[in-house]
Protein backbone atom coordinates (compact mmCIF):
# COMPACT_ATOMS: atom_id res chain seq x y z
CA UNK A 1 0.00 0.00 0.00
CA UNK A 2 1.02 3.63 -0.43
CA UNK A 3 2.90 5.12 2.49
CA UNK A 4 1.02 8.37 3.23
CA UNK A 5 3.86 10.13 5.02
CA UNK A 6 5.88 9.67 1.85
CA UNK A 7 3.02 10.52 -0.51
CA UNK A 8 0.01 12.34 0.88
CA UNK A 9 1.30 14.21 3.90
CA UNK A 10 3.78 16.16 1.71
CA UNK A 11 0.79 16.96 -0.48
CA UNK A 12 -1.05 18.30 2.52
CA UNK A 13 2.00 20.39 3.41
CA UNK A 14 2.21 21.72 -0.12
CA UNK A 15 -1.32 23.07 0.21
CA UNK A 16 -1.16 23.81 3.92
CA UNK A 17 1.90 25.92 4.70
CA UNK A 18 0.66 28.72 2.52
CA UNK A 19 1.13 32.31 3.66
CA UNK A 20 0.93 35.66 1.90
CA UNK A 21 4.03 36.34 -0.25
CA UNK A 22 6.35 38.68 1.57
CA UNK A 23 4.31 38.53 4.79
CA UNK A 24 7.04 37.17 7.07
CA UNK A 25 9.68 39.58 5.79
CA UNK A 26 7.26 42.50 5.47
CA UNK A 27 6.34 42.32 9.15
CA UNK A 28 9.98 42.68 10.24
CA UNK A 29 12.45 45.56 9.95
CA UNK A 30 14.32 45.91 6.67
CA UNK A 31 17.07 43.36 6.37
CA UNK A 32 15.67 41.08 9.11
CA UNK A 33 15.78 37.39 8.22
CA UNK A 34 12.75 35.31 9.20
CA UNK A 35 13.01 31.56 9.71
CA UNK A 36 9.76 30.02 8.46
CA UNK A 37 8.67 26.56 9.62
CA UNK A 38 5.46 24.55 9.87
CA UNK A 39 4.47 22.63 13.00
CA UNK A 40 1.25 20.62 13.10
CA UNK A 41 -0.78 19.25 16.02
CA UNK A 42 -0.51 15.59 17.07
CA UNK A 43 -2.80 12.90 18.46
CA UNK A 44 -0.68 10.03 19.82
CA UNK A 45 -2.02 6.50 20.34
CA UNK A 46 -2.10 5.49 24.01
CA UNK A 47 0.46 2.75 24.51
CA UNK A 48 2.36 3.62 21.32
CA UNK A 49 3.81 3.31 18.79
CA UNK A 50 5.83 6.49 18.24
CA UNK A 51 4.83 9.18 15.74
CA UNK A 52 7.77 10.57 13.74
CA UNK A 53 7.82 14.10 12.31
CA UNK A 54 10.50 15.93 10.30
CA UNK A 55 11.02 19.67 10.60
CA UNK A 56 12.21 21.86 7.73
CA UNK A 57 12.59 25.60 7.33
CA UNK A 58 13.16 28.28 4.75
CA UNK A 59 14.57 31.78 5.27
CA UNK A 60 13.01 34.97 3.92
CA UNK A 61 13.72 38.68 4.03
CA UNK A 62 13.08 41.87 2.06
CA UNK A 63 16.24 41.14 0.07
CA UNK A 64 18.01 37.90 -0.94
CA UNK A 65 21.21 36.86 0.76
CA UNK A 66 22.81 34.26 3.00
CA UNK A 67 22.79 33.26 6.68
CA UNK A 68 25.71 31.70 8.53
CA UNK A 69 23.59 29.26 10.55
CA UNK A 70 20.06 28.42 11.66
CA UNK A 71 19.10 27.34 15.18
CA UNK A 72 16.01 25.18 15.85
CA UNK A 73 14.94 24.72 19.49
CA UNK A 74 12.39 22.16 20.68
CA UNK A 75 10.94 22.82 24.17
CA UNK A 76 9.13 19.83 25.73
CA UNK A 77 8.50 21.32 29.20
CA UNK A 78 4.75 21.71 28.68
CA UNK A 79 4.25 18.29 27.11
CA UNK A 80 6.46 16.15 29.34
CA UNK A 81 3.53 14.93 31.46
CA UNK A 82 1.79 13.26 28.50
CA UNK A 83 4.48 12.42 25.92
CA UNK A 84 8.16 11.62 25.50
CA UNK A 85 9.82 13.58 22.68
CA UNK A 86 13.14 12.56 21.16
CA UNK A 87 14.93 15.11 18.94
CA UNK A 88 17.80 14.21 16.65
CA UNK A 89 19.50 15.53 13.50
CA UNK A 90 17.94 14.61 10.16
CA UNK A 91 21.19 15.42 8.30
CA UNK A 92 24.83 14.58 9.17
CA UNK A 93 25.91 18.22 9.29
CA UNK A 94 23.23 19.15 11.87
CA UNK A 95 24.24 19.01 15.56
CA UNK A 96 21.81 18.79 18.49
CA UNK A 97 22.35 19.34 22.20
CA UNK A 98 19.82 18.82 25.02
CA UNK A 99 19.74 20.86 28.22
CA UNK A 100 16.82 20.05 30.50
CA UNK A 101 13.57 20.09 28.48
CA UNK A 102 15.10 22.02 25.55
CA UNK A 103 16.98 20.53 22.60
CA UNK A 104 18.84 23.02 20.40
CA UNK A 105 19.93 21.98 16.92
CA UNK A 106 22.34 23.98 14.78
CA UNK A 107 22.17 23.86 10.99
CA UNK A 108 25.42 25.26 9.55
CA UNK A 109 25.46 27.68 6.63
CA UNK A 110 25.64 29.19 4.27
CA UNK A 111 21.82 29.00 4.12
CA UNK A 112 20.07 30.87 1.33
CA UNK A 113 17.74 33.75 2.26
CA UNK A 114 14.90 34.27 -0.22
CA UNK A 115 12.97 37.37 -1.15
CA UNK A 116 9.33 36.35 -1.50
CA UNK A 117 7.37 37.71 -4.49
CA UNK A 118 4.93 40.55 -3.96
CA UNK A 119 2.22 38.77 -5.94
CA UNK A 120 1.57 35.33 -7.37
CA UNK A 121 2.92 32.10 -5.94
CA UNK A 122 6.17 30.90 -4.48
CA UNK A 123 7.27 27.34 -3.78
CA UNK A 124 10.44 25.42 -3.07
CA UNK A 125 11.73 22.07 -1.88
CA UNK A 126 13.54 21.93 1.44
CA UNK A 127 15.55 19.20 3.12
CA UNK A 128 14.42 18.10 6.63
CA UNK A 129 16.84 19.29 9.32
CA UNK A 130 15.45 17.84 12.56
CA UNK A 131 13.51 14.65 13.32
CA UNK A 132 11.10 14.47 16.27
CA UNK A 133 9.82 11.14 17.64
CA UNK A 134 6.77 11.51 19.91
CA UNK A 135 5.46 8.67 22.09
CA UNK A 136 2.56 8.65 24.56
CA UNK A 137 3.89 8.50 28.12
CA UNK A 138 3.17 5.27 30.00
CA UNK A 139 0.01 5.76 32.06
CA UNK A 140 -1.38 8.55 29.88
CA UNK A 141 -5.02 8.12 28.81
CA UNK A 142 -7.13 9.42 25.89
CA UNK A 143 -7.89 13.09 26.41
CA UNK A 144 -4.61 13.99 28.14
CA UNK A 145 -2.91 16.92 26.37
CA UNK A 146 0.12 19.19 26.44
CA UNK A 147 1.92 21.78 24.30
CA UNK A 148 5.11 21.39 22.27
CA UNK A 149 7.00 24.59 21.40
CA UNK A 150 9.47 24.93 18.51
CA UNK A 151 11.45 28.08 17.69
CA UNK A 152 13.74 28.83 14.76
CA UNK A 153 16.07 31.71 14.01
CA UNK A 154 18.82 32.63 11.57
CA UNK A 155 22.06 33.98 13.05
CA UNK A 156 21.19 36.65 15.64
CA UNK A 157 17.81 37.47 14.11
CA UNK A 158 14.44 37.24 15.85
CA UNK A 159 13.05 33.83 16.77
CA UNK A 160 9.92 32.47 15.10
CA UNK A 161 7.84 30.40 17.53
CA UNK A 162 5.27 27.71 16.71
CA UNK A 163 3.17 25.76 19.22
CA UNK A 164 1.60 22.35 18.67
CA UNK A 165 -1.09 20.65 20.73
CA UNK A 166 -0.12 17.10 21.65
CA UNK A 167 -2.96 14.91 22.94
CA UNK A 168 -3.48 11.23 23.65
CA UNK A 169 -6.03 9.17 21.71
CA UNK A 170 -7.39 5.64 21.76
CA UNK A 171 -5.36 3.46 19.40
CA UNK A 172 -7.08 2.34 16.18
CA UNK A 173 -5.75 1.10 12.85
CA UNK A 174 -7.09 2.10 9.42
CA UNK A 175 -5.63 0.43 6.33
CA UNK A 176 -6.29 1.64 2.78
CA UNK A 177 -6.96 -1.04 0.17
CA UNK A 178 -4.78 -0.76 -2.92
CA UNK A 179 -6.91 -0.63 -6.10
CA UNK A 180 -5.83 -2.36 -9.27
CA UNK A 181 -4.39 -0.19 -12.09
CA UNK A 182 -6.88 0.63 -14.84
CA UNK A 183 -6.58 1.50 -18.53
CA UNK A 184 -8.96 3.55 -20.64
CA UNK A 185 -9.10 4.83 -24.22
CA UNK A 186 -9.00 8.59 -24.95
CA UNK A 187 -12.45 10.07 -24.31
CA UNK A 188 -13.42 7.28 -21.89
CA UNK A 189 -13.98 7.25 -18.13
CA UNK A 190 -13.32 5.02 -15.11
CA UNK A 191 -15.29 4.79 -11.84
CA UNK A 192 -13.25 4.61 -8.62
CA UNK A 193 -14.56 3.63 -5.17
CA UNK A 194 -11.89 4.01 -2.46
CA UNK A 195 -11.82 1.23 0.17
CA UNK A 196 -10.59 1.11 3.77
CA UNK A 197 -10.29 -1.70 6.33
CA UNK A 198 -10.43 -1.43 10.10
CA UNK A 199 -7.50 -3.72 10.89
CA UNK A 200 -7.51 -2.89 14.61
CA UNK A 201 -9.41 -4.43 17.50
CA UNK A 202 -11.49 -1.34 18.30
CA UNK A 203 -14.31 0.26 16.29
CA UNK A 204 -13.39 3.47 14.47
CA UNK A 205 -15.97 6.14 15.28
CA UNK A 206 -16.05 8.43 12.27
CA UNK A 207 -13.31 9.15 9.75
CA UNK A 208 -12.23 11.50 6.97
CA UNK A 209 -11.27 10.73 3.36
CA UNK A 210 -8.99 13.19 1.54
CA UNK A 211 -8.72 12.97 -2.25
CA UNK A 212 -6.20 14.62 -4.55
CA UNK A 213 -6.01 14.08 -8.29
CA UNK A 214 -8.35 13.62 -11.19
CA UNK A 215 -11.22 11.59 -9.77
CA UNK A 216 -13.80 14.23 -8.86
CA UNK A 217 -15.72 14.73 -12.10
CA UNK A 218 -19.50 15.21 -11.76
CA UNK A 219 -19.66 14.71 -7.97
CA UNK A 220 -21.42 17.00 -5.50
CA UNK A 221 -21.74 15.00 -2.27
CA UNK A 222 -23.16 16.92 0.67
CA UNK A 223 -20.56 15.70 3.18
CA UNK A 224 -17.61 16.61 0.92
CA UNK A 225 -15.82 19.97 0.64
CA UNK A 226 -14.38 20.67 -2.82
CA UNK A 227 -11.23 22.74 -3.27
CA UNK A 228 -10.40 25.00 -6.22
CA UNK A 229 -7.40 22.83 -7.11
CA UNK A 230 -9.60 19.76 -7.59
CA UNK A 231 -9.11 18.14 -4.18
CA UNK A 232 -11.89 17.08 -1.84
CA UNK A 233 -12.37 16.23 1.84
CA UNK A 234 -15.27 13.92 2.78
CA UNK A 235 -16.36 13.38 6.41
CA UNK A 236 -18.22 10.25 7.56
CA UNK A 237 -19.98 9.74 10.91
CA UNK A 238 -20.24 5.97 10.52
CA UNK A 239 -18.63 3.50 12.91
CA UNK A 240 -16.32 0.98 11.24
CA UNK A 241 -16.42 -2.38 12.96
CA UNK A 242 -13.13 -4.11 13.74
CA UNK A 243 -11.95 -6.47 11.00
CA UNK A 244 -14.39 -5.13 8.37
CA UNK A 245 -13.75 -3.50 4.99
CA UNK A 246 -15.76 -0.57 3.62
CA UNK A 247 -16.01 1.38 0.37
CA UNK A 248 -17.75 4.56 -0.76
CA UNK A 249 -21.41 4.06 -1.65
CA UNK A 250 -20.99 6.00 -4.91
CA UNK A 251 -18.00 6.24 -7.25
CA UNK A 252 -15.73 9.11 -8.16
CA UNK A 253 -15.20 9.35 -11.90
CA UNK A 254 -12.00 9.86 -13.89
CA UNK A 255 -12.78 11.32 -17.32
CA UNK A 256 -10.08 11.24 -19.99
CA UNK A 257 -9.90 13.99 -22.69
CA UNK A 258 -10.31 12.70 -26.22
CA UNK A 259 -6.95 14.15 -27.32
CA UNK A 260 -4.93 12.74 -24.39
CA UNK A 261 -1.53 11.33 -25.32
CA UNK A 262 -1.16 7.56 -25.11
CA UNK A 263 0.73 6.49 -22.00
CA UNK A 264 -0.59 9.41 -19.91
CA UNK A 265 -1.33 8.50 -16.31
CA UNK A 266 -4.05 10.08 -14.18
CA UNK A 267 -3.46 9.30 -10.51
CA UNK A 268 -5.89 9.83 -7.65
CA UNK A 269 -4.43 9.72 -4.14
CA UNK A 270 -6.69 8.82 -1.22
CA UNK A 271 -5.92 8.99 2.49
CA UNK A 272 -8.06 7.95 5.46
CA UNK A 273 -7.74 9.76 8.80
CA UNK A 274 -9.49 9.53 12.15
CA UNK A 275 -11.63 12.53 13.07
CA UNK A 276 -9.10 13.56 15.72
CA UNK A 277 -6.18 13.42 13.30
CA UNK A 278 -8.07 15.46 10.71
CA UNK A 279 -8.92 18.01 13.41
CA UNK A 280 -5.19 18.23 14.16
CA UNK A 281 -4.54 19.24 10.55
CA UNK A 282 -7.46 21.71 10.42
CA UNK A 283 -6.44 23.43 13.65
CA UNK A 284 -2.82 23.66 12.47
CA UNK A 285 -3.96 25.28 9.22
CA UNK A 286 -6.15 27.93 10.82
CA UNK A 287 -9.61 26.36 10.92
CA UNK A 288 -12.07 24.47 8.72
CA UNK A 289 -11.67 24.25 4.97
CA UNK A 290 -12.87 27.18 2.89
CA UNK A 291 -13.67 24.90 -0.05
CA UNK A 292 -17.12 24.72 -1.62
CA UNK A 293 -19.47 22.46 0.33
CA UNK A 294 -21.29 19.89 -1.79
CA UNK A 295 -25.05 20.37 -2.24
CA UNK A 296 -26.15 16.84 -3.15
CA UNK A 297 -26.92 13.74 -1.06
CA UNK A 298 -24.28 12.57 1.37
CA UNK A 299 -21.71 10.00 0.35
CA UNK A 300 -21.89 6.92 2.59
CA UNK A 301 -19.59 4.07 3.50
CA UNK A 302 -20.91 0.55 2.90
CA UNK A 303 -19.40 -2.74 3.98
CA UNK A 304 -17.83 -4.79 1.24
CA UNK A 305 -19.84 -8.06 1.24
CA UNK A 306 -16.82 -10.29 0.67
CA UNK A 307 -14.82 -8.71 3.51
CA UNK A 308 -13.64 -10.75 6.50
CA UNK A 309 -15.51 -10.67 9.15
CA UNK A 310 -18.41 6.95 23.56
CA UNK A 311 -16.57 9.74 21.54
CA UNK A 312 -12.92 10.05 22.60
CA UNK A 313 -9.95 11.10 20.43
CA UNK A 314 -8.61 8.24 18.35
CA UNK A 315 -5.11 7.90 16.91
CA UNK A 316 -3.93 5.49 14.24
CA UNK A 317 -1.30 3.08 15.52
CA UNK A 318 0.09 2.55 11.99
CA UNK A 319 -0.27 5.72 9.93
CA UNK A 320 1.99 4.37 7.18
CA UNK A 321 -0.76 2.30 5.55
CA UNK A 322 -3.61 4.83 5.34
CA UNK A 323 -3.01 5.96 1.77
CA UNK A 324 -3.74 4.41 -1.60
CA UNK A 325 -3.28 5.55 -5.18
CA UNK A 326 -5.50 4.75 -8.18
CA UNK A 327 -3.75 4.92 -11.55
CA UNK A 328 -5.58 5.16 -14.88
CA UNK A 329 -3.41 4.85 -18.01
CA UNK A 330 -4.49 6.11 -21.45
CA UNK A 331 -4.25 3.47 -24.17
CA UNK A 332 -3.67 3.82 -27.94
CA UNK A 333 -0.79 4.85 -30.19
CA UNK A 334 -1.11 8.64 -30.18
CA UNK A 335 1.94 9.47 -28.08
CA UNK A 336 3.54 12.91 -27.97
CA UNK A 337 6.99 13.87 -29.30
CA UNK A 338 8.74 16.31 -26.97
CA UNK A 339 11.52 18.25 -28.73
CA UNK A 340 13.90 20.57 -26.86
CA UNK A 341 14.22 24.16 -28.13
CA UNK A 342 17.55 25.92 -27.58
CA UNK A 343 18.84 29.31 -28.67
CA UNK A 344 21.80 31.12 -30.23
CA UNK A 345 23.13 34.20 -28.45
CA UNK A 346 25.12 36.53 -30.70
CA UNK A 347 26.37 40.09 -30.39
CA UNK A 348 29.18 41.77 -28.49
CA UNK A 349 30.32 41.36 -24.87
CA UNK A 350 28.26 43.53 -22.53
CA UNK A 351 25.12 43.56 -24.74
CA UNK A 352 21.95 42.24 -23.11
CA UNK A 353 19.89 39.75 -25.12
CA UNK A 354 16.54 38.07 -24.52
CA UNK A 355 16.26 34.39 -25.36
CA UNK A 356 13.46 31.85 -25.06
CA UNK A 357 14.21 28.17 -24.52
CA UNK A 358 12.01 25.20 -23.76
CA UNK A 359 10.23 22.60 -25.84
CA UNK A 360 7.73 21.99 -28.65
CA UNK A 361 5.22 19.15 -28.84
CA UNK A 362 5.24 17.52 -32.26
CA UNK A 363 2.28 15.33 -31.31
CA UNK A 364 0.07 13.70 -32.22
CA UNK A 365 -1.00 13.42 -28.55
CA UNK A 366 -1.75 16.47 -26.40
CA UNK A 367 0.16 16.98 -23.14
CA UNK A 368 -2.03 17.93 -20.16
CA UNK A 369 -1.09 18.62 -16.55
CA UNK A 370 -3.21 18.21 -14.56
CA UNK A 371 -4.63 15.55 -14.59
CA UNK A 372 -1.74 13.54 -16.03
CA UNK A 373 1.22 13.62 -13.66
CA UNK A 374 3.66 12.16 -16.20
CA UNK A 375 2.80 14.89 -18.75
CA UNK A 376 4.62 17.60 -16.77
CA UNK A 377 8.01 18.43 -18.32
CA UNK A 378 11.03 19.46 -16.26
CA UNK A 379 13.31 21.71 -18.29
CA UNK A 380 16.93 22.01 -17.14
CA UNK A 381 18.82 25.00 -18.54
CA UNK A 382 22.62 25.27 -18.42
CA UNK A 383 23.95 28.62 -19.65
CA UNK A 384 27.25 28.75 -21.58
CA UNK A 385 30.30 29.78 -19.52
CA UNK A 386 30.79 33.53 -19.65
CA UNK A 387 27.06 34.27 -20.06
CA UNK A 388 25.40 35.92 -17.06
CA UNK A 389 21.65 35.98 -16.40
CA UNK A 390 20.16 39.43 -15.75
CA UNK A 391 16.57 38.16 -15.44
CA UNK A 392 15.19 34.63 -15.29
CA UNK A 393 11.67 33.44 -16.05
CA UNK A 394 9.51 33.40 -12.90
CA UNK A 395 8.84 29.70 -13.47
CA UNK A 396 12.55 28.88 -13.21
CA UNK A 397 14.65 28.35 -10.09
CA UNK A 398 18.43 28.56 -9.89
CA UNK A 399 19.98 25.22 -8.97
CA UNK A 400 23.15 26.65 -7.48
CA UNK A 401 24.35 29.69 -5.59
CA UNK A 402 25.19 31.91 -8.55
CA UNK A 403 21.66 33.35 -8.61
CA UNK A 404 21.40 35.27 -6.39
CA UNK A 405 25.15 35.86 -5.95
CA UNK A 406 26.62 33.26 -3.65
CA UNK A 407 28.22 33.75 -0.24
CA UNK A 408 31.78 35.01 0.05
CA UNK A 409 34.37 32.50 -1.23
CA UNK A 410 35.62 31.89 2.31
CA UNK A 411 32.16 30.63 3.29
CA UNK A 412 31.50 28.50 0.24
CA UNK A 413 32.77 25.01 -0.37
CA UNK A 414 35.64 25.17 -2.83
CA UNK A 415 35.49 28.94 -3.11
CA UNK A 416 36.77 29.09 -6.68
CA UNK A 417 35.05 30.21 -9.84
CA UNK A 418 31.35 30.52 -10.58
CA UNK A 419 30.87 28.04 -13.46
CA UNK A 420 27.82 27.85 -15.71
CA UNK A 421 24.45 29.00 -14.37
CA UNK A 422 21.90 26.20 -14.13
CA UNK A 423 18.12 26.47 -13.79
CA UNK A 424 15.20 24.10 -13.38
CA UNK A 425 12.02 25.29 -15.08
CA UNK A 426 8.49 23.89 -14.99
CA UNK A 427 4.98 25.32 -15.39
CA UNK A 428 2.26 25.07 -12.74
CA UNK A 429 -0.15 23.71 -15.34
CA UNK A 430 0.09 22.68 -18.96
CA UNK A 431 -2.03 22.07 -22.05
CA UNK A 432 0.25 21.65 -25.04
CA UNK A 433 -1.36 20.60 -28.32
CA UNK A 434 0.64 19.33 -31.32
CA UNK A 435 2.69 22.18 -32.77
CA UNK A 436 2.53 24.34 -29.63
CA UNK A 437 5.58 25.50 -27.65
CA UNK A 438 6.36 25.92 -23.98
CA UNK A 439 9.18 28.42 -23.54
CA UNK A 440 10.94 30.20 -20.70
CA UNK A 441 12.43 33.68 -21.18
CA UNK A 442 15.89 34.78 -19.98
CA UNK A 443 17.66 38.10 -20.31
CA UNK A 444 21.36 37.30 -20.66
CA UNK A 445 24.62 39.21 -21.09
CA UNK A 446 28.04 37.97 -22.28
CA UNK A 447 30.89 39.03 -19.98
CA UNK A 448 33.84 41.07 -21.17
CA UNK A 449 36.10 38.02 -21.18
CA UNK A 450 33.50 35.67 -22.69
CA UNK A 451 34.38 33.43 -25.62
CA UNK A 452 32.31 31.25 -27.92
CA UNK A 453 30.81 28.45 -25.84
CA UNK A 454 27.79 26.20 -25.51
CA UNK A 455 25.24 25.40 -22.85
CA UNK A 456 22.21 23.16 -23.09
CA UNK A 457 18.48 22.74 -22.65
CA UNK A 458 17.37 19.27 -21.53
CA UNK A 459 13.75 18.17 -21.14
CA UNK A 460 12.99 15.39 -18.68
CA UNK A 461 9.66 13.59 -18.48
CA UNK A 462 8.53 11.18 -15.80
CA UNK A 463 8.29 7.75 -17.51
CA UNK A 464 9.62 9.25 -20.75
CA UNK A 465 9.39 5.93 -22.60
CA UNK A 466 5.61 5.83 -22.10
CA UNK A 467 4.96 9.44 -23.18
CA UNK A 468 7.66 10.52 -25.62
CA UNK A 469 7.94 8.60 -28.88
CA UNK A 470 11.38 10.06 -29.68
CA UNK A 471 13.45 10.86 -26.56
CA UNK A 472 16.61 11.37 -28.65
CA UNK A 473 15.61 14.97 -29.43
CA UNK A 474 15.08 16.06 -25.81
CA UNK A 475 18.33 18.03 -25.66
CA UNK A 476 19.24 21.24 -27.49
CA UNK A 477 22.16 23.64 -27.43
CA UNK A 478 22.37 27.20 -26.14
CA UNK A 479 25.18 28.57 -28.33
CA UNK A 480 27.14 31.71 -27.48
CA UNK A 481 28.60 33.18 -30.66
CA UNK A 482 30.23 36.58 -30.19
CA UNK A 483 30.55 39.22 -32.88
CA UNK A 484 27.15 38.57 -34.51
CA UNK A 485 23.93 40.63 -34.63
CA UNK A 486 21.31 39.63 -32.03
CA UNK A 487 20.13 36.22 -30.93
CA UNK A 488 17.21 33.93 -30.34
CA UNK A 489 17.43 31.30 -33.12
CA UNK A 490 16.40 27.84 -31.88
CA UNK A 491 19.00 25.10 -31.96
CA UNK A 492 18.08 21.42 -31.46
CA UNK A 493 20.28 18.44 -30.77
CA UNK A 494 20.39 14.93 -29.33
CA UNK A 495 19.79 13.93 -25.75
CA UNK A 496 22.65 13.52 -23.30
CA UNK A 497 20.41 11.78 -20.74
CA UNK A 498 22.53 13.16 -17.93
CA UNK A 499 19.77 12.84 -15.36
CA UNK A 500 17.40 9.85 -15.28
CA UNK A 501 13.71 10.56 -14.86
CA UNK A 502 13.62 7.96 -12.08
CA UNK A 503 16.22 9.91 -10.17
CA UNK A 504 14.17 13.06 -10.53
CA UNK A 505 11.11 11.30 -9.18
CA UNK A 506 13.03 10.06 -6.13
CA UNK A 507 14.35 13.55 -5.50
CA UNK A 508 10.86 15.07 -5.54
CA UNK A 509 9.28 12.25 -3.53
CA UNK A 510 11.96 12.41 -0.86
CA UNK A 511 11.76 16.15 -0.31
CA UNK A 512 9.46 17.97 2.06
CA UNK A 513 7.41 20.56 0.24
CA UNK A 514 7.07 23.99 1.77
CA UNK A 515 5.17 26.72 -0.06
CA UNK A 516 4.27 30.36 0.47
CA UNK A 517 1.24 31.62 -1.47
CA UNK A 518 -1.29 34.42 -1.20
CA UNK A 519 -3.75 32.59 1.05
CA UNK A 520 -4.05 29.47 3.17
CA UNK A 521 -5.74 26.52 1.55
CA UNK A 522 -6.67 23.02 2.65
CA UNK A 523 -6.18 19.51 1.28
Amino acid sequence: MIRPRRLLIPTLLAMATLVPPGAPAGAAPAGTVTANLFLRNFTLPAGGPAVEEELSFFLSSDRPGWADEVTISVDTASVAAVADVEVEPAQPEVTCRTTGPVTRCTVPGPQQVLKLPETGSFSLFTIPSVTMRLTAKPGSVPGDAGTLTVTAKADDGPATTENARVRIGAGVNLTAIDPRPRTVAPGGSVALRPQVRNTGSRGVEGLVLTLAGAALADTDFGNCAYEDDGGAVCTFDATLAAGRTYQTSQPFTVRIPSDAAAGSEARTDAQWLTLAEWQDWEDSLGGPSTGRQGAGPDLDLIEVPSARAAQVPQADTDADDNGSSSTVTVTGRRRADVVAVGAMVTGRPGEARRIEVGLVNRGPGTLRYPPFGNNLPFVFVTMPPGLSVLRADARCSALFAEDPPGPPPSAAAGGSGSGPLEYACTPQSLRLRPGQRLTFAFTVQPGRAAADAEGAVEVLMDDVAAIDRKPANNRAAIALRLGGQGGGLPVTGTTAATIAAEGLGLLLAGATVLAALRRRRRP
